[in-house]
């Protein structure tokens, strides 16, 4: 007689309008091999385009939403219909690597005083245009700057125990867009107790295109709303998170500084402005070697100029998210900017 099987593990895909990359996703997840019972829910979240023609093809639970509420949403009503005594949370734009699930069916078997894991991209992304790369490196670079034991969580490629998840309320739906509601998940789990653990060999492959226009507002979005979780939310724990290391904290302070430079050259033909881009610069040499390395020098030169906008849009969501605080619209404000 065949062994029985271990604990159920419900996969939970959020999608809205993933046409270009559900199938090789949900190719990836049933392509896995694992001892426990697999379980997969697509949630749709109002497509508009060809998901659910494409999902209907492969064997597994197409749950629908009338109306786009929010990948929050979607993997709150996907958990309360999971059978699975581990829910794990994969993009609609993300490709499990071979033996991802039987890492996380391991892990939550070896480690039972934790109650969630986070994984990572894989330092590459699906496409290389330079906004897409540098934005899969931005991530990847500052997800391996944490410790082990985390408190915070990660909508992307995590995996909870569903009785705890479903204890807390799952995530929370009042944040506008996406962005906020894994991180304050992730603080809630610290302060009532439970462990989270950021699991390094945990990977999948990021297939979306990312455009610069894209990448800046969700820059500008994410700061605000991280802000505001960071003075209102965040537990005074232990373990930071790896994009509130001191570096970043620094250079906050010299874009603001540039600010003021570009005034300067504006107004006075004064040359500090370019002074402070090298500063910059050469404190985050250690990204950039990581870029380099990870990707070369066409795209480490690329990242120069990427990551200097990207975190002027840092900079503004800071402003926006304390003007926004200051003005009373905390973290369920529907303002896309403040």
């Amino acid at each position: 007689m065949p062994e029985p099987k271990g604990k159920k593990l419900s996969v939970i895909i959020p999608a809205y309008n993933p046409e270009q990359t559900i199938s090789p996703v949900l190719e990836s997840v049933l392509n896995q091999e694992l001892d426990s019972e697999l379980e997969v829910i697509v949630v749709n979240n109002a497509s508009t385009d060809h998901t659910v023609e494409l999902v209907k093809r492969y064997p597994v639970l197409l749950l629908e939403l009338k109306e786009n509420q929010g990948a929050g949403s979607a993997l709150n009503y996907g958990a309360e219909r999971a059978g699975g005594e581990i829910l794990v949370f994969v993009g609609a734009d993300l490709v499990l690597l071979p033996g991802s699930l039987k890492l996380i069916e391991d892990f939550f078997a070896q480690n039972p005083e934790f109650a969630g894991v986070v994984g990572n991209y894989t330092a590459l992304p699906g496409d290389n245009n330079f906004v897409s790369v540098y934005h899969n490196l931005f991530t990847v670079y500052h997800h391996q700057l944490t410790e082990p034991e985390i408190e915070w969580f990660w909508g992307a490629l995590s995996a909870v125990r569903r009785e705890v998840f479903l204890k807390l309320g799952g995530f929370n739906t009042t944040y506008p867009g996406a962005g906020a509601e894994d991180i304050e998940l992730g603080y809630r789990l610290a302060e009532a107790g439970y462990k989270i653990c950021y699991l390094p060999e945990l990977r999948g492959i990021h297939l979306q295109r990312i455009k610069l226009s894209t990448m800046l507002y969700n820059d500008y979005h994410k700061s605000v709303l991280g802000l505001k979780l960071y003075l209102t939310r965040k537990p005074r724990g232990a373990y930071p998170y790896g994009f509130s290391n001191p570096v970043n904290g620094v250079n906050l302070f010299l874009v603001f500084l540039s600010w003021l430079a570009f005034l300067g050259l504006i107004l006075a033909g004064s040359m500090s402005y370019f002074l402070v881009l090298l500063v910059f610069w050469l404190v985050n040499f250690r990204f950039y070697q990581f870029i380099r390395q990870k990707a070369g020098m066409i795209y480490l030169l690329a990242g120069l100029i990427l990551h200097w906008l990207g975190f002027n849009a840092i900079a503004l969501g800071v402003l926006g998210g304390m003007a926004g605080l200051i003005l009373g619209k905390g973290l369920e404000s529907r303002s896309k900017w403040i």
